[in-house]
C-alpha cells in the first residue's frame, strides 16, 4: 500500500474547505490512515499539526475506528491501558497477540520506536459490564496482579519535541491506540497483603539503574487509577472486561528508551522480569 499518497489526500481532507454540515475531517479515514500506517512501519501522521481544533471526541473516535480495523484484520483485545492517571487521564486497547511471558528476546528492529514502561497488571475475576461502586469492590473483583512491562512501539514524528509538550503527545496518543504493541507480564500473585502503593521498582539496564520508583515517598493511588480505567474508559465507551483480560493503568517510573541490551525490573514482593533487546 502507497502511504504516502493517501497521507497527502488526508492533508487535503484536513485543510480545504468542508461543507456546513461537516466541519470535522472523516473519522474513518483518519482510522484508515493509522493502520496503513501501522502495516506499513511507518509514523502515525501528526494530524494535530493539520486541525489542531480537534476535540478528545473526535479522538476517541479515531481510535475506536482504528482498533477495530485491527480486530477485522485478525486481533483480539487483550486487555486496557491507561496513561496519565489522573491528572489528564487517557486510555487505550492492548491485543491478545502482543501479550508475551517469560525472558523473550526482542527485534528492535520490528520496532518504529521501542519504550520500556514498568507496569503493574490487574487481572479480574468475573465478566464485567458495568461500574464498579469503589475501590473496595473493585478489590474484592480483583484475582491476580501481575509484575508487568509495557513495550509500546512510540511510531511518532518527532517524539523528542512531542515529549516536550505534553497537551500534544496526550491528545495525539488518544487516536494512536496510545501506541499499543507489547505488554509482558511476569507470574501472578494475589492481592491480598500486597501494598502497591509502597511497592518499591527498580529498572535497571545492562546491570545499571535507570529508573527507580521509591515506594515509600510515593503518592501514587493505584487502585484509584485502575478505578478510573474500568469505570470511565472501559466501561464508558462500551469494552467489556472478561478473566482473560489484564489491566496497566500507567508507567511507575517513566518512559526509557528500549535499546539492544538487557533489562530487569524488580518490583520486590511482587517479583522480577527479565528481558533483552537486540
Amino acid at each position: 500500500m502507497n502511504f504516502i499518497r493517501p497521507a497527502a489526500l488526508a492533508a487535503l481532507c484536513f485543510i480545504a474547505p468542508v461543507p456546513h454540515a461537516a466541519d470535522s475531517p472523516d473519522a474513518h479515514y483518519v482510522a484508515e490512515l493509522f493502520f496503513a500506517a501501522q502495516k506499513t512501519r511507518t509514523h502515525f501522521p501528526d494530524i494535530l499539526k493539520i486541525n489542531p481544533a480537534l476535540d478528545d471526541a473526535f479522538l476517541y473516535d479515531v481510535q475506536r475506528r482504528f482498533i477495530a480495523l485491527q480486530i477485522a484484520g485478525g486481533s483480539s483485545i487483550g486487555g486496557y491501558k491507561g496513561g496519565f492517571i489522573p491528572q489528564a487521564p487517557i486510555g487505550g486497547v492492548l491485543f491478545a497477540q502482543g501479550i508475551l511471558h517469560g525472558s523473550p528476546v526482542l527485534d528492535s528492529g520490528e520496532f518504529q520506536r521501542l519504550l520500556v514502561e514498568a507496569e503493574i497488571a490487574f487481572q479480574l475475576c468475573r465478566e464485567l459490564t458495568t461500574p464498579l461502586a469503589d475501590i473496595q469492590a473493585l478489590k474484592a473483583a480483583t484475582c491476580q496482579i501481575f509484575p508487568a512491562i509495557e513495550l509500546p512501539d512510540a511510531a511518532l514524528p518527532q517524539l523528542g519535541a512531542l515529549i516536550k509538550d505534553f497537551p500534544h503527545l496526550r491528545r495525539l496518543l488518544i487516536p494512536t491506540n496510545m501506541a499499543a504493541s507489547h505488554l509482558l507480564l511476569g507470574a501472578g500473585r494475589e492481592p491480598a497483603n500486597l501494598d502497591l502503593d509502597r511497592l518499591d521498582v527498580k529498572v535497571t539496564f545492562n546491570g545499571e539503574a535507570i529508573g527507580f520508583r521509591d515506594g515509600a515517598k510515593s503518592t501514587d493511588d493505584i487502585w484509584a487509577r485502575v478505578l478510573w480505567l474500568i469505570n470511565d474508559f472501559i466501561i464508558a465507551n462500551g469494552y467489556t472486561i472478561t478473566p482473560r483480560h489484564v489491566i496497566i493503568p500507567g508507567a511507575l517510573t517513566g518512559l526509557h528508551p528500549g535499546t539492544p541490551g538487557t533489562y530487569e525490573v524488580d518490583y520486590g514482593a511482587l517479583g522480577k522480569i527479565e528481558f533483552s533487546v537486540r
